[in-house]
């Protein structure tokens, strides 16, 4: 009896301390894609750490589920996504988990600024100078498929999606409810920083035209006034036709374009076949951070590449 009661005793002291009213585990959190889990991760801090679906190279347009996915699914407290439209992947198993985890619908959040998605080819001047807003999430009669879903590129969404989140933790975890706002607040300073950094960063290109691989760029062009002028692809899973292809490489100087992008995640033998013959230059934008360490860090360093790509291609003479 004695060595079992010294061995409790030893148990209990090396147990690690938890501070008084906090739960002895935070909430398990699943994020889908790697600039919005960044999102998630800076607001968690030390608290925790949220689990990442889509890893490396992996686009949410073509993964697949895998068996571990669905398990940390099933298990999560917190699941956060931007909805069917990006992930088609997620859709089926967020709705069979039903009333079982949390689920934040970024898409969905109140005042989220939406943008609707633009066509393949050279935009027109109407298409491409008017502002394609929808309203803070309501019923405004347009189908997930017509929105642009790559909303986390605009800074002002990246702050919006750092408040839901935080709320979203205060409602599971009260006892850490300043944690989880305290580490807003520096996550979205994080965001204002790199904001005004990457505006003066881009004011000298703001006039020069650009055609990405598909659009997916139109948040991050608008928030630093860029003149992006077309895509080549309308669905980055469905090779544009030869005849686009033509279209758009007999437009790239009426529109005096100086760059096409690609994207790490997509061939780029189409891009080389647009600008074939040319003196369009090429460079590779990615938005969803394929070759970036996950972690609070991520969604700073995929903008800073995108700045950083967008200013060395475009400020070329």
């Amino acid at each position: 009896m004695d060595f079992v009661r010294k061995t409790l005793v030893f148990a209990a002291l090396c147990a690690p301390l938890v501070p008084h009213g906090l739960s002895a585990q935070t909430p398990d959190v699943v994020v889908s894609l790697k600039p919005i889990h960044s999102l998630v991760a800076g607001v968690m801090g030390d608290a925790g750490k949220p689990r990442l679906l889509l890893k490396g190279t992996a686009s949410p347009h073509t993964y697949q589920l895998r068996p571990s996915d669905a398990r940390a699914l099933a298990e999560a407290d917190l699941i956060v996504w931007v909805g069917e439209a990006m992930e088609t992947f997620l859709h089926r198993a967020v709705e069979n988990l039903g009333s079982r985890s949390r689920i934040v619908t970024l898409h969905e959040v109140p005042g989220m600024h939406l943008l609707r998605n633009r066509e393949g080819g050279i935009w027109e001047d109407d298409d491409h100078h008017e502002e394609p807003h929808v309203d803070e999430h309501k019923d405004h009669g347009h189908e997930h498929g017509e929105l642009d879903m790559h909303f986390w590129l605009d800074p002002g969404n990246a702050g919006r999606i750092v408040d839901e989140v935080a709320e979203a933790l205060v409602l599971l975890d009260p006892a850490r409810s300043a944690t989880w706002r305290a580490n807003a607040a520096a996550t979205r300073k994080r965001i204002a920083d790199l904001h005004a950094s990457l505006q003066a960063r881009l004011a000298p290109v703001r006039g020069h035209a650009f055609v990405v691989f598909h659009d997916a760029y139109q948040y991050f062009e608008r928030a630093y006034g860029l003149n992006g002028a077309g895509a080549v692809a309308v669905d980055p899973a469905r090779a544009p036709s030869a005849k686009r292809l033509v279209e758009l490489r007999g437009a790239l100087a009426e529109h005096k374009v100086r760059c096409v992008f690609t994207e790490p995640q997509f061939e780029p033998d189409l891009v080389r076949t647009v600008i074939e013959g040319s003196d369009v230059r090429t460079a590779v934008l990615d938005p969803v951070g394929a070759d970036t360490t996950p972690g609070p860090d991520a969604w700073v360093e995929i903008m800073r590449g995108l700045g950083d790509a967008m200013a060395g291609c475009l400020g070329r003479s």
